[in-house]
């Protein structure tokens, strides 16, 4: 019922996240977005995947709501100018990885 991937920790019942004991205020699709980050911690998942799992599309709608998301969850994840969590790995997709 729970995710933990460094100090990052989401409850996967009430559906809240926290890091550092620090309540993050995020919107549902935000929520399931570092779900499936969290759930493939170290790997990375491409933006298909996202729109596949996320939004349930099936197909590339050509847009930017991927990227507009993830600025915001970054944005969010790394306040308190804490160690960033979420990677961006360039041509492929996006990371979870909790700081060495």
């Amino acid at each position: 019922t729970e995710i933990c991937v460094g100090d990052l920790r989401l409850d996967l019942l009430s559906r809240k996240a926290s890091r550092t004991g620090r309540e993050l205020a995020l919107l549902p699709r935000e929520f399931s977005i570092l779900e499936l980050l969290a759930r493939n911690a170290g790997s990375i998942v491409t933006r298909s995947m996202l729109l596949e799992e996320v939004w349930n599309f099936r197909f590339d709608p050509q847009t930017t709501v991927v990227e507009t998301h993830m600025s915001r969850l970054r944005t969010k994840l790394d306040g308190d100018g804490q160690a960033s969590l979420l990677h961006t790995v360039r041509g492929q997709g996006y990371c979870l990885l909790a700081p060495a």
